[in-house]
């Protein structure tokens, strides 16, 4: 049958290597870049080339691309953290809140009518994009990308109770931590842009890594393709977490101002359409 069909037989095994490769590394490298550019976890990316290009299903889906958002994520803040724009406490109090809440979203899910909720967070993520385009980063950030606020015990109560808030909407609305954990560190405590990002996504990392075991215990993560798929994410976060750290704080903040008119953009279409799932 190869002799008879060589150029089919050849074009098979590209389409079988772009699939079990060449795909899931381009599109972990782009998620990646997405994730250390902006401080996000990149599963808006891989979500749709899970299911559309590489055939998952939606649960499969969501939970492989965790293993992805884990590595991506990790790789990122490591970069973040070399250059000192990593707030431990902060970002360890957040994280506190996000995976209680997160928790709690998912329970609250089946009693909450989602639409209305999607519908108030796109309006809620189109002013924020407004005032990230029209202002860039806030306060001292505008100056300084680095700025990292002194805590005092209130604080770091209210970023457990920010984290909570943000787990609950991430878990209910379907998107990632990191869309609401930047915004909450700039607008909220008063974070720079740099720091907001890196200790967003040292948040995501712990999460994320939550989230793809406990999938697995229902026999959704696929570890071996998250990997693959993680091996372009954690390149391509270096390369976005290096090119953020480049730029200026009111820069990166009015870019991230893009970002979420973009999600707003794909939150409203799940609206009209309930079987499309941004992440």
């Amino acid at each position: 049958m190869d002799e008879l069909h060589p150029a089919g037989t050849t074009a098979n095994r590209q389409a079988v290597r772009a699939r079990g490769w060449l795909w899931p590394v381009s599109s972990g490298l782009a998620a990646g870049i997405v994730a250390g550019l902006f401080g996000v976890g990149g599963g808006l990316l891989l979500v749709p080339v899970l299911t559309l290009l590489l055939g998952r299903t939606q649960h499969v889906a969501h939970a492989t691309s965790l293993v992805a958002v884990t590595l991506g994520a990790l790789a990122g803040v490591a970069r973040f953290g070399l250059d000192g724009s990593v707030a431990l406490l902060g970002g360890l109090a957040l994280a506190a809140g996000a995976v209680v809440g997160a928790r709690v979203g998912a329970r609250l899910l089946p009693s909450i009518p989602e639409q209305r909720l999607r519908l108030l967070f796109v309006a809620v993520l189109v002013v924020l994009a407004v005032r990230f385009l029209i202002v860039g980063a806030s306060g001292e950030a505008a100056i300084s990308g680095d700025v990292t606020p002194d805590l005092t015990t209130l604080q770091l109560g209210l970023h457990v109770l920010g984290g909570l808030l943000a787990g609950v909407v991430s878990s209910v609305l379907g998107v990632g931590g990191g869309v609401i954990n930047v915004p909450l560190l700039v607008l909220g405590f008063g974070y720079g842009q740099h720091v907001a990002e890196g200790t967003s996504l040292a948040v995501i990392v712990p999460t994320a890594l939550t989230g793809a075991v406990s999938h697995h215990r229902n026999g959704y993560t696929d570890w071996a393709l998250g990997l693959r798929l993680g091996t372009g994410s954690v390149v391509g976060a270096v390369l976005g977490a290096q090119l953020a750290l480049s730029l200026s704080p009111v820069t990166l903040g009015r870019l991230y101002g893009v970002l979420q008119l973009v999600l707003a953009a794909l939150m409203l279409r799940r609206v009209r359409d309930p079987q499309v799932t941004p992440r």
